[in-house]
Order: structure tokens, then sequence, then C-alpha cells
């Protein structure tokens, strides 16, 4: 527990120490929330979020973390109240998977330090916040199952209901993940009652009606998101054999921009094969457990965890990376359930020696934290550059209409990785709560499943961004003079910095001709000049 503690503590000091949480889509998050909260304002920022946002709080399997950004947001600041959603993921994933581990053998706790690389991982960078909670929700759902060896109660039929619902609208993944795992820890153990002489109707109503039952409200509203289209739907894209490396060494889902991550992610793939070494090696009873207590259903349960954790390499291996747009990222997502399903089957069979279960937890913990240190130089010089693209929030009037268009990159200060999360992309949306206005590159706002959207054609984003790419790309391609005296201000970053080509790029002419045809710059940020603000035209500005 010493070791636990002092892991979380290290996972926890830079989101609460460091003065905001950057991450690639966490701003657009708190400004959609911010969104929700203040749509309905009497004065001119409520009036033009109602002219180009549209609100929809349809139930969706993304709804739950924006719904908490709502409310801590009414008596937190954004920074406050996203330090409080990725904190809470933090502490809810450690337990989550100590529930869950203790539901397998309570002795197995002390494996949740398992969960440290991932409170850090990649899909934490990009700021997929609603997967990410979904995840931990799920683990206490697994958790609850993995206790009912002996049959079900209504208390925790309801609970587990509740939980699924919860897991629901947070992911969709997460939750057919934990229905497929309730669905086959209660198979196993029916299959169990009935060899044991137990008539199959009334096993079934102690061990497979009662989770079929918690399943169904998340079975409704699947259907029902379905039914009114659920995204997008495009074909399926991009599998790489290089999945089998990314697997074998953790580079996915832990390393998130630097190549030095790379140390401890192998470390901690050594600690996890090492372990399933040890869990499935043939050896003699366990003398601390009766093999009479319910030995039979502990085996079950083994068997539907150790197939999961091979299903789950399976679909990480073979699934294509996204299917359609609103299911991007799915072999990222994906990634996560063969490192978490794999450390539940550790735990029916852990290593016996007290030795070899110290020197598992403190590489697991000293892992996380070399790579918690190994990412903090990057995460400084990304506070200071999103605190000065910040500073200029008082040069823009309240309820205004912005684009933020970017010249300069991302990467990370040691050793830098390509095509890795870009903390600084969506920052125009965070200045959008600062100002209290609205940001024409808001991403949530362009896709279906999120709670606030752009308002039908002719929106700004539409007409200045036809394909909704052009404005997020570095450098950007967009048409400024398509959105007439729509678009009040435009803010130029990194154009100073910024490389040869990209300065060079004749898209880069081409916008910066329309900008200044039709702007003039009012304001240059402090102390690098990263920023330049640049106010539409009026008459006397000549």
């Amino acid at each position: 527990m010493v070791l636990l503690a002092i892991g979380v503590v290290v996972q926890l000091a830079p989101i609460l120490l460091l003065p905001m949480v950057l991450t690639q889509d966490g701003p657009a998050h708190v400004d959609g929330a911010w969104v929700l909260l203040h749509h309905g304002d009497d004065d001119a920022v409520g009036a033009a979020l109602r002219t180009n946002y549209t609100v929809d709080l349809s139930p969706v399997p993304n709804l739950l973390t924006t719904l908490l950004l709502a409310g801590l947001l009414s008596v937190l600041g954004p920074d406050a109240a996203e330090k409080v959603v990725v904190a809470g993921f933090v502490l809810l994933l450690v337990a989550g998977l100590r529930f869950a581990l203790r539901g397998v053998d309570r002795r197995a706790g002390w494996l949740a330090v398992a969960a440290l690389p991932l409170a850090g991982g990649q899909l934490v960078a990009y700021g997929f916040y609603n997967f990410c909670w979904g995840v931990a929700l799920a683990l206490f759902v697994v958790g609850v199952a993995l206790r009912r060896r002996e049959g079900w109660d209504v208390r925790r039929t309801v609970a587990v209901g509740l939980l699924l619902a919860l897991t629901w609208s947070a992911h969709l993944l997460p939750w057919v993940g934990a229905v497929l795992l309730v669905g086959g820890l209660a198979a196993g153990r029916w299959v169990v009652a009935v060899r044991t002489g137990a008539r199959p109707w009334p096993a079934a109503a102690g061990h497979l009606l009662p989770p079929f039952l918690a399943v169904l409200p998340g079975v409704a509203l699947t259907v029902a998101y379905l039914s009114r289209g659920g995204g997008t739907h495009g074909v399926a894209s991009g599998w790489s054999p290089g999945r089998l490396w990314q697997l074998v060494t953790l580079y996915r889902p832990l390393v998130v921009g630097s190549g030095w991550e790379l140390v401890p992610s192998v470390a901690v793939a050594v600690v996890l094969a090492c372990l399933a070494v040890a869990a499935v090696r043939r050896r003699g009873p366990d003398p601390v457990r009766a093999p009479e207590a319910g030995a039979l259903m502990a085996r079950a349960d083994r068997v539907v965890l150790g197939t999961a954790t091979v299903l789950a390499v399976a679909g990480f291996l073979l699934t294509p990376s996204r299917l359609g747009p609103e299911y991007g990222f799915l072999s990222d997502r994906l990634a996560w359930f063969p490192p978490l399903l794999l450390v539940l089957f550790c735990a029916t069979r852990p290593p016996r020696r007290e030795v070899l279960r110290r020197v598992a937890a403190v590489v697991l913990v000293l892992a996380a934290t070399t790579a918690a240190l190994v990412r903090l130089p990057t995460q400084l010089a990304d506070q200071r550059q999103a605190a000065e693209l910040l500073s200029v929030a008082d040069v823009l009037p309240a309820g205004t209409t912005f684009a933020v268009l970017r010249f300069a990159g991302h990467q990370a200060a040691l050793a830098p990785l390509p095509g890795e999360p870009d903390p600084l992309r969506h920052l125009s949306s965070r200045l959008a709560v600062e100002v209290g206005g609205v940001d024409v590159g808001h991403y949530e706002a362009v896709y279906p499943y999120f709670q606030v959207r752009f308002s039908p054609d002719p929106g700004v984003r539409q007409a200045i961004d036809p394909g909704l790419d052009g404005l997020d790309a570095v450098p950007p391609w967009v048409h400024l003079p398509a959105a007439g005296d729509r678009l009040q201000y435009v803010l130029v970053v990194g154009l100073d910095q910024a490389e040869d080509w990209v300065r060079s790029a004749h898209r880069t002419a081409g916008v910066l001709a329309d900008l200044r045809a039709a702007y003039v710059q009012v304001a240059r940020s402090g102390p690098s000049g990263y920023v330049s603000v640049w106010r539409l035209r009026n008459a006397t500005d000549g």
C-alpha cells in the first residue's frame, strides 16, 4: 500500500501542481461544458453562443465527463474543474483495478500498481476523458461481478446496472468490454453449478438472470443511440503490422511523446510477462486457499479471464485503426484492455514468494515514475507557451468570435516522436472560456456525438473551412473572406517560430494575404511574440 500511495502521488503531482492540465482534447471538452452552462445566459456572451451553437442532450456514450465538467464549472474555475476530472480518473483507475483484483483474490490488491503507467499514458495525454473514465468504471463493474461466485442478490444487481449505465454514458467500448466479461463470468459459473449438481433453471436464476437484467438498460440506450444514426459512419481503415511490436513493448498504450519513455514501457511489459509466466506454470495446490471453498468457481473465473485476455490481444492486433470518423483511435483504445485483463488473470495465480511480489511492484512504480519525469520538461515548456497564448484574453471582448491559425507544431522536449498528442492543438477552446467567446476551431462542435455543435449552415467554421480539416492543420488552409463580418478576431500563433517549409508554403502566403487584407494587428503577446492578435478592419482603420 505504501508503494501504491507513492506511485499515485507521483502521477497526481503534475496534474495538481502545474498551473494547467494540458491535454490535446481537454480544452475542447472544457469549452463544450462551458457552452452548455452559459448557452442560455441573457447577455452578449449567451447571445453569441446561441448564434453559433446548438445544444443536444440526447443520451450518447460520450456524455459523462461533459456533464461532470459543467457541474464543476458552476462552482470552480476551468483549470480547477479540469484538474478534478483528470485527478479523479487517476484515483478511480487505481481504485477500480484494486477493487477488481481483490475480487479475484483478496491477496492480489498489490497488483493495482499496474494501473500507474496507464494513468499518464497516451490516451490520457490525448484528453480522451470519457474513455478513460469508462475504463475505470468498467473495472468496478468487473469487481462486483467477480465477487458473485455464490450468486447474485438484488442489491448487487441494481449496483451493477447503475455502474454499467454510467460506464455507457462515458464510452461505448469499455461498456462492451464490461458486458462481455460479466457475461463470460456468469456463464462459466452457471456451467460449474450445473456440473456440480444444481438444476439448470434455478442455477440460471442465480447466475445468469441478474447480470442479464443489469445489462438491459445499456442495451436499450445503445439501440436508441444506433437508431438515431450513432454518428457519421465510414469505411474501416488503417491496420498496421507494427501492432505486435506495440503490444509486446506496451508502446501503445504507455508512450506519449518521447522515445525515452520506451525504456519504462518495456520494463512494465517485462514485469507483466514474468507475472504471466508465473500464472500459467503448473504447481501444487495453494496451501492458503481451501480446495473446497469455491475452487471450481475460481477455476472457471480463471478460464474466463485468460480467454478474455487472449481475445483482447487478438482484438488489438487485428482491428482496424478506425471504423469511420466516430470510431477513431480504435486500436489505441483497444491497447488498454490486454494489460488490464492480463493483470486480472495474473491475480488468479500470483507469485508465492513475497520478494518476487515486492520486486514486481517496485519496478512498476519506478517505471511509472520514470515516465512521468521524462514527460516533465515537455510539460513545463507547454505550460509557458499556453500561458502566453492565454495572456491575450484581455484583448478580446466578451462574446467575440475568433479563430486561431497555428504555424508551429509541437514536439516533446526529449527525443521527440512523430505523430504524438499535441497539447496545444485545441488550446484556442480554452481561450474561448477565458474570454467568454466563440472559438471557430472548437473541434467538438463539428461532431454529432458531442453535446454542443456549430449551428447549421452557413456557420463560420463551415464557411472558412468547408472540409473541417484545414483550420487544425499546420500551416492552416482556410478562406477567411468567406466569413464576412462574422469573424471579428484572428490570432496568429507561432509564425516567427515556424519551420522554413511552413513559412514558404503557398497556403501560408494565401492565408496571410487574406488576413492582411481584411484585418489589422492590434496586439502581440509577451515575452516572445508567440501570438499576434488581428481585428477585423473597420472604416477608421483605413
